[in-house]
């Protein structure tokens, strides 16, 4: 990535020698995303926590500031993200989010705009992670997060093909190019990269994602941790039309994110 870009971002991103807890999410972006940083941090930055978007889980208590992977935290949270997360140009945000739709002015008003591929690719661009060689491992890598999508859409596809620019890994318009937009959605139910990460009753996260299938496509150690997580926070969720239902007031928001232009999902407590 471009020095001038990356300038964009918020400078916490740059203190891979400060240790850190990372949180992960309940999907496939957000736990490549943690296993990447693990590996760029030689194991400073890693995962205690767990979000699955209704509640908080943590491992263990410690007084390390947590880092919220792929999720679109309202407060002054450290996160890495890729969702759409402000109403306006003008509504105030989470600075301390390192979203590219943040960095460039993106919101709900410029909707269309957005940066559409996944937090994994985001990270990699950030820290300069060269792409994988085989070119079934750059499908996968495209197929996170469905961030292909967006190339096959005919009057998104240059707004695509710019936010590869910025992230410096144009190369992958070839293997875009390469193949139809069935092709990749294959590869993306090969692997199970649309199945959730889940808690059971005895604390552990589990899923049907076919992780030995990636760890052998991918250098960096790809898996879930094994250690049990407790209960530390209930709150409440919703998704909706926003023309439908109001708000929670934002000091009730925990995290935040538009899917559609005028569709909403988000965290929150009582």
């Amino acid at each position: 990535m471009k020095k001038e870009i990356r300038e964009l971002y918020p400078t916490w991103i740059d203190q891979t020698f400060l240790e850190h807890d990372l949180m992960l999410g309940n999907d496939i972006d957000s736990l490549l995303s943690c296993n990447l940083l693990e590996e760029i941090t030689n194991g400073k930055w890693n995962i205690n926590y767990f979000y699955d978007f209704k509640n908080f889980y943590r491992h263990e208590k410690t007084d390390l500031k947590p880092i919220g992977v792929d999720m679109a935290f309202s407060k002054k949270v450290k996160c890495f993200d890729n969702h759409v997360s402000r109403k306006n140009g003008f509504e105030e945000y989470n600075k301390f989010c390192a979203n590219p739709n943040l960095a460039h002015g993106i919101s709900r008003d410029n909707y269309a705009k957005k940066y559409g591929m996944s937090t994994l690719l985001l990270i990699m661009g950030l820290y300069d992670i060269p792409l994988p060689k085989d070119d079934l491992s750059k499908q996968i890598l495209l197929s996170v997060d469905v961030g292909f999508k967006g190339h096959f859409v005919d009057y998104f596809k240059p707004i695509h093909t710019n936010w590869l620019e910025r992230l410096g890994f144009t190369e992958l318009i070839d293997t875009l190019n390469k193949y139809d937009k069935n092709h990749f959605y294959n590869v993306l139910l090969h692997y199970g990269l649309n199945e959730d990460i889940k808690i059971n009753q005895d604390g552990k996260v589990y899923t049907n994602i076919d992780l030995l299938g990636l760890q052998n496509k991918f250098d960096f150690e790809i898996g879930l941790p094994d250690q049990k997580f407790k209960l530390i926070k209930r709150c409440k969720s919703a998704s909706h039309d926003i023309n439908k239902k109001t708000l929670p007031s934002k000091d009730k928001l925990i995290s935040l994110a538009y899917t559609g232009k005028n569709y909403i999902n988000y965290t929150y407590k009582d």
